[in-house]
């Protein structure tokens, strides 16, 4: 009830803690409403200044001159009520005021101008300087296009004062001058403080980043666009606020060839379609948004459901033209009150935009379809395009004039796998599929072919694609087969049936019907009939990979071949034997490619079935097999193939621990892999192995880079758990490349897919772990901690208990950073009853030192109770060092002795009992010093602390100097002169003072 004046106070206590957006502002325009009952200027004045703060970040333009007339009138009348804070927030206010008429066309430019000399006169009769004013006269001249030079130096040249606007936004707006320039460069050279974190604020650096997308496109700086894509999107996802940053994002996905990326983000937004309270914003929401859905209507995806505005059903087509409409409309009144073109000259230069890239830049986020008409639905992979299927790039030197040179040109292809072979046969398949195609009456004189033969190796190629579901193509080899039988090459339909008995023949079932084929073709071999030993080939391949696949099914039941038994000797030796069969008729046939096969399945097969009982015997037998397949590969003049060759030998150095041999072989098979433009699996698996490798290696942005390139190309093949994975690593990586705003987007992202859950159950643990600790890190302790609790309860049911000890304790410690206290002490609870049964005394020694400082720091001095609690904490964190010491539990703090010290010194030194934590941290400088070499960087931090305690709260400014001369000293004589450095700038510092 909000019937006293102590409880409309406290109501607008509560509502200033909530985040920006509609239930903010309704809630400020009640509390309003609430002041008005009583007879407080002081309250309806802050009253009203919340509700005009509230206005300006829920995009509220229309509303805000009103609600602040009623502030300025109030202060003339009672300015008695308004105090030091009321009085500067009001002054504030007229920035708003002024920006908020400039985003309404209804406004006449006569009231803007008029409002900005309100603004002057007022500043200056307040003794305020005229930076701000002249910063508004500067955005009024880069609205309108008129004056923008000499408004520009009149701002950007002035010092900065009192009520500017905050250092990050000036830069922002600096930095988009440049920008309309033409100045990419120089824009993101201003913009560096802010992407840096050296100029922040709670709209920035977000913002900023959707500003900058494009910039960062022009000039090559991929990787930067697609951070601030995944972090600036994160920020502004669901904001009112923000209608203009999603309009840029949704603008970037288009430019980049992610339409799909945008229908999701326009699904997410659809609530801005009935936002109008700042025209300008909507603007610039709305030219996004069509943008990018002109791509698909230009793509012919115009009749592709789409989320538009809440409640209302629409296809592309239909809502590009209503914003087509809308946006032009809404322009030329900006143009109209202006008196220039310059809000319909941009908006049409946004328009005319054009993809930068012929395929779509890889994001790290699942590549989802277009969301259903209500945007709740599960998006759907969109329809290939509606123009004809491509070919060979036009032009090039060695294309087929005629259909025979082409069919030619594929079967030669095709027979070696090579990847472009695809690409001749969606030409050929767009010309004998065309209405008017007329088989040639020479057709089998010209090696052509019947026109059934051309179809069915059509159907063949198609069921190759391995984004197929395994019914159509399993209807594709059943097509297949039919076809070779009515052009009469019974061998190639025997081929076509015995792919059908599953993709990768790993149906227990079906080797018996393989096998029969495999007796057939030999029989049709021996006969010299058309294709059978070339087919007999490829039957034996499928037969062994179905061989391979049940001979380890035990291994892999049971957690794979390190974990589990080896595989049934019985069922190796037959799929042994079928390989050697596999590479006697390939070299029989003059098939080195698939001999290479063999080889390459041979050292796999050998390597995962014996590396646990003969270690580096079978690892070198492995290698000799690779070498092997590498020189018949070479014989068959199919260096495309390499990329297998080399992929296969990285990815068992990786298992094996060589590293440096991993890397070197992975990078060369990648590298086949981007000359031959090879998409399929093998390619993917490539990319994800080196990211692996480079993880290892302690190199996370490679491994980033390379975790994002493996991650698009599953989502292109449609292997979604796989797609998965890869991004489950690249969060990983960017988390632990220092990126983990960019970690967070991802793993949240990856979360929702469909694929995720598909993953092993540990997978998807580690990955709610590194979200959880990446939440941590970026500031978010509440996030984190639901995300902790969650995983508590998913691990509870590990053997591994020690893990659940481990994720109570990061929950615990975080709960207290989000000051949740009667959860954070249930959780140290949890953590402190597991860690008894299964001991994990790293993370619940952490946990004790960060609850302690969390409480010290936030209940301070002043409350006896708290200051008892953190101390006890330490108490408890020295018992766990005592008994793991004691028991030999594995403990990797460090020094714990030092720690311990230290941050009871810190947390004494929160309590105002410095004395006590001057002597606290002696003690902790001593024993990170009887440590060793190892502590001295936790040695010079608590030295450094120390000496900040004596100059700062004690007032020994001499004796602090002195004790870091001599640490100095101490330190470059010891040879770490890096754990000198933080001493010298303090003791600089000091200097100064």
């Amino acid at each position: 009830m909000l019937d006293t004046i102590d409880a409309v106070r406290a109501a607008l206590r509560a509502n200033d803690q909530l985040p920006y957006g509609r239930p903010r502002t309704v809630t400020a325009e009640e509390l309003v409403d609430a002041a008005e009952q009583f007879d407080d200027p002081e309250l309806l004045a802050v009253a009203l200044l919340e509700l005009t703060e509230a206005y300006e970040y829920d995009a509220e333009q229309r509303k805000l001159p009103v609600a602040f007339a009623r502030i300025a009138k109030l202060r003339k009348e009672h300015p008695d009520s308004f105090g030091d804070w009321e009085n500067h927030a009001t002054d504030w206010r007229y920035k708003w005021v002024a920006a908020a008429l400039l985003s309404v066309p209804e406004v006449p430019l006569e009231a803007v101008r008029r409002w900005h000399g309100e603004l002057r006169t007022h500043y200056l009769a307040r003794g305020h300087d005229l930076q701000p004013y002249y910063a508004r006269q500067y955005r009024l001249a880069a609205h309108t296009g008129e004056g923008v030079p000499d408004a520009f130096e009149l701002w950007a040249t002035r010092w900065r004062s009192r009520y500017s606007d905050c250092h990050a936004c000036e830069l922002r707006d600096q930095a988009l001058h440049f920008v309309d320039l033409g100045d990419d460069e120089r824009a993101l050279e201003v913009w560096q403080p802010v992407f840096s974190g050296e100029r922040s604020c709670s709209e920035e650096p977000h913002v900023s980043r959707a500003l900058a997308l494009l910039p960062l496109l022009r000039t090559g700086r991929l990787e930067e666009a697609r951070s601030a894509h995944l972090t600036g999107y994160r920020w502004a996802r669901g904001r009112s606020g923000a209608a203009r940053a999603i309009g840029l994002h949704l603008e970037f996905c288009a430019l980049t060839r992610n339409e799909p990326r945008g229908l999701e983000i326009l699904a997410e937004n659809r609530d801005l379609f009935d936002r109008h309270g700042d025209p300008l914003s909507r603007l610039h929401f709305l030219t996004g948004a069509q943008l990018l859905l002109g791509r698909l209507v230009e793509d012919g995806h115009g009749d592709v459901p789409v989320a538009g505005p809440p409640g209302e059903h629409r296809t592309a087509a239909r809502l590009h033209a209503e914003l087509c409409t809308e946006g032009d409309e809404l322009a030329a009144r900006f143009d109209a009150r202006n008196g220039t073109p310059a809000v319909g000259d941009a908006r049409r230069a946004r328009l005319a935009r054009t993809p930068l890239f012929a395929e779509p830049m890889p994001l790290g986020l699942r590549a989802t379809g277009p969301a259903t008409a209500t945007g709740t639905g599960v998006p759907q992979p969109l329809p290939a395009p509606a123009a004809a299927p491509s070919g060979v790039p036009s032009g090039a030197p060695d294309e087929p004039v005629n259909l025979a040179e082409l069919v030619a040109k594929a079967r030669e292809l095709s027979h070696t796998n090579h990847p472009d072979a695809l690409l001749h046969w969606n030409r050929i398949g767009a010309l004998v599929e065309a209405p008017d195609h007329r088989h040639p009456e020479d057709a089998e004189q010209t090696g052509l072919g019947p026109l059934a033969q051309i179809r069915a190796e059509l159907a063949l190629e198609r069921a190759f694609d391995e984004r197929l579901p395994d019914a159509e193509a399993d209807a594709l080899y059943a097509e297949a087969a039919e076809l070779f039988e009515q052009a009469g090459l019974t061998a190639r339909a025997l081929g076509a049936r015995a792919r059908r008995v599953g993709p990768g023949n790993d149906k227990p079932g079906d080797l018996p019907l393989v096998r029969d084929i495999r007796a057939r073709l030999a029989e049709l071999a021996a006969a010299g009939a058309p294709f059978a030993g070339r087919e007999l080939v490829a039957v034996l391949q499928l037969q062994v990979n179905a061989e391979m696949r049940a001979a380890f099914e035990a291994a892999t039941a049971t957690g794979g071949p390190d974990g589990g038994p080896g595989p049934d000797p019985a069922a190796l030796a037959e799929a042994e034997a079928t390989l050697e069969q596999l590479y006697t008729e390939a070299a029989r046939h003059g098939l080195p490619h698939r001999q290479a096969n063999a080889r390459l399945l041979g050292a796999r097969a050998r390597f995962l079935a014996d590396r646990h009982r003969q270690g580096a015997a079978a690892a070198a037998e492995a290698d000799r097999m690779i070498t092997e397949a590498e020189q018949l590969v070479e014989q068959a003049a199919a260096p495309w193939r390499l990329a297998h060759v080399h992929g296969q030998r990285g990815e068992l150095a990786l298992y094996g621990g060589d590293l440096e041999k991993a890397e070197e072989y992975l990078r060369r098979a990648a590298a086949v892999v981007a000359r031959y433009g090879d998409r399929s699996t093998g390619a993917a698996r490539v990319h994800d192995g080196l990211g692996r490798t480079y993880l290892a290696l302690g190199r996370p942005a490679e491994a980033a880079a390379a975790f994002t390139e493996s991650a698009a190309r599953y989502d292109r093949l449609g292997e979604a758990d796989d797609a998965a994975s890869a991004r489950v690593m690249l969060g990983q990586a960017l988390c632990s490349a220092d990126r983990a705003d960019d970690g967070v987007a991802v793993l949240e992202s990856v979360l929702l897919e469909p694929g995720f859950a598909e993953l092993d159950v540990r997978e998807q643990a580690q990955a709610r772990l590194t979200l959880a600790r990446g939440l941590r890190e970026i500031g978010e302790p509440r996030a984190a901690a639901e995300e902790y609790l969650l995983l508590a309860d998913r691990v509870a049911e590990f053997d591994e208990q020690h893990i659940l000890t481990m994720v109570a304790a990061e929950a615990a410690a975080t709960l207290a950073s989000a000051e949740q206290w009667p959860a954070a002490d249930l959780a140290r609870q949890r953590a402190l009853d597991s860690h008894c049964t299964a001991p994990h005394a790293d993370a619940v020694f952490d946990m004790l030192l960060r609850q302690a400082r969390h409480t010290a720091d936030r209940h301070g001095p002043d409350h006896p109770e708290a200051a008892e609690q953190a101390l006890a904490r330490l108490d408890e964190a020295a018992e766990v060092a005592r008994t793991a010491e004691r028991e030999g539990q594995d403990f990797s703090s460090g020094c714990p002795d030092g720690t311990l010290h230290d941050t009871r010194a810190r947390t004494l030194s929160s309590l105002d009992r410095n004395e006590e934590a001057l002597a606290e941290m002696e003690r902790a400088i001593a024993a990170f010093a009887a440590y060793g070499p190892g502590a001295h960087h936790g040695r010079a931090e608590s030295i450094r602390v120390a000496a900040l305690l004596e100059a700062h709260r004690l007032d020994r400014p001499d004796a602090a100097r002195a004790r870091l001369d001599t640490a100095v000293a101490m330190f470059r004589d010891a040879g770490a002169p890096e754990a000198a450095e933080p001493l010298v700038e303090l003791r600089a510092h000091l200097a100064r003072r």
